[in-house]
């Protein structure tokens, strides 16, 4: 695998797919940051991992320009997210809805503009993967109570096409994977126990952000059906 110690900032970074992502990288010696809201798991991982914590809110652009000028990684990963459940009528409230909104949707463009934009001023040829969901695609199965989260991830993926075009003439590469459910904190919290774990998922998030492998790739958002019973 590719990377020249290569570095890396992922959001979402202290729990999940995002710590997943972040200790697969470090094992095949990647230089990595990992944000997140919540301070402890990010200790964590440092500790085990050796990776540098930034504790960032992803809503708040001016905090995400300068984590990503700080560091200066010449690769994302945008995995923050929350899952917003409700229905329409009852939990799911307009407050809700935008806070939903603003991280999974607002989160992914500022840190996506802050590298690009550092990237271009210093002529780096970066690499970007986005999370979304299969639930962010048309055709695929819906849950009842997940109208906002859905609707976000189909934003993430849309984002990830037009980031990728604006990003082409400079070298920039902006993908997406589209996972199944995973057995997460998050989603043990609904009562569900998938087979798949994000140890399983992060190895495709490492080949696409892989330029020996994964060079031609831009622009795609990966679908990732689970193989659970």
């Amino acid at each position: 695998m590719q990377t020249s110690r290569r570095s890396v900032l992922i959001t979402g970074g202290g729990s999940g797919l995002g710590a997943a992502v972040a200790r697969r990288l470090a094992d095949h010696g990647w230089r990595v940051a990992v944000a997140g809201r919540r301070e402890d798991p990010l200790r964590a991982l440092v500790a085990e991992i050796g990776a540098q914590a930034l504790p960032l809110d992803v809503t708040d652009a001016d905090a995400v320009e300068a984590a990503i000028r700080g560091f200066a990684p010449d690769a994302l990963v945008c995995s923050a997210a929350i899952l917003g459940r409700g229905a329409v009528w009852d939990a799911l409230t307009p407050q809700r809805f935008a806070e939903v909104m603003a991280i999974n949707v607002g989160g992914t463009f500022h840190a996506c503009r802050a590298a690009m934009r550092l990237w271009r001023e210093r002529n780096v040829p970066g690499d970007i993967v986005n999370v979304s969901s299969l639930g962010g695609l048309r055709g695929m199965q819906r849950f009842a109570g997940f109208g906002a989260y859905a609707t976000s991830k189909h934003a993430v993926v849309g984002l990830t096409e037009a980031l990728a075009l604006e990003g082409k003439p400079h070298g920039i590469r902006v993908n997406a994977i589209a996972p199944g459910t995973m057995r997460t904190d998050m989603v043990g919290a609904l009562g569900l126990l998938p087979k798949t774990t994000p140890e399983e998922i992060a190895p495709t998030v490492e080949f696409l952000l892989d330029r020996e492998r994964a060079g031609p790739i831009t622009g795609t958002t990966v679908e990732i059906h689970c193989n659970d019973d």
